[in-house]
């Protein structure tokens, strides 16, 4: 076929369309995910923190205290998935190498299932994480019941002996 071929033409131009069609679709869920994720996480800071300054920080950063310990919700815009993330401590400066090579195992093993655990960068501390698809983020009691859940497994791993602590 010749670059001037009226049916090789219409099928680019066709061809045109459905991208744009799919660019707009996609455009579209992950504006509903973002929307259904930021009512969700004000529902569920309202029920956990309830109104005031408390409130407006948790709502600005996703972060707030629940069953005594920090939790941080935040929809990642790239994958589109809400993660939670959970402190568990901050690690012994001396047992960090024996502190990467449990949570390593830990993970490997599924100790915790659907529990990741890793180092957070900039602090240095010990978190918990679990994702969703945002596409499940509108469902505020499973939110809090996957933010219940993590808060206590973090309590658990803190409590299990596993890793030593500074805090």
């Amino acid at each position: 076929m010749q670059a001037d071929d009226p049916t090789q033409q219409a099928a680019e131009i066709e061809h045109e369309h459905v991208i744009a069609d799919l660019a707009g679709a996609a455009l579209e869920a992950s504006t509903q995910i973002a929307n259904s994720f930021s009512e969700t996480l004000r529902r569920i800071v309202q029920r956990v923190v309830g109104d005031g300054p408390e409130a407006d920080q948790a709502l600005a950063d996703g972060s707030f205290v629940l069953n005594n310990t920090t939790v941080v919700v935040r929809l990642n815009s790239e994958t589109h998935f809400v993660e939670f993330f959970c402190d568990v401590g901050e690690p012994d400066t001396y047992a960090l190498e024996a502190t990467y090579r449990t949570a390593l195992e830990v993970n490997l093993c599924r100790t915790f299932p659907g529990v990741t655990l890793g180092v957070h960068p900039q602090s240095g501390r010990l978190v918990a994480t679990l994702a969703m698809n945002g596409l499940m983020a509108q469902d505020e009691d499973f939110c809090m019941t996957l933010l219940e859940t993590l808060a206590n497994r973090a309590t658990q791993i803190r409590e299990s002996g596993m890793f030593r602590f500074t805090d």
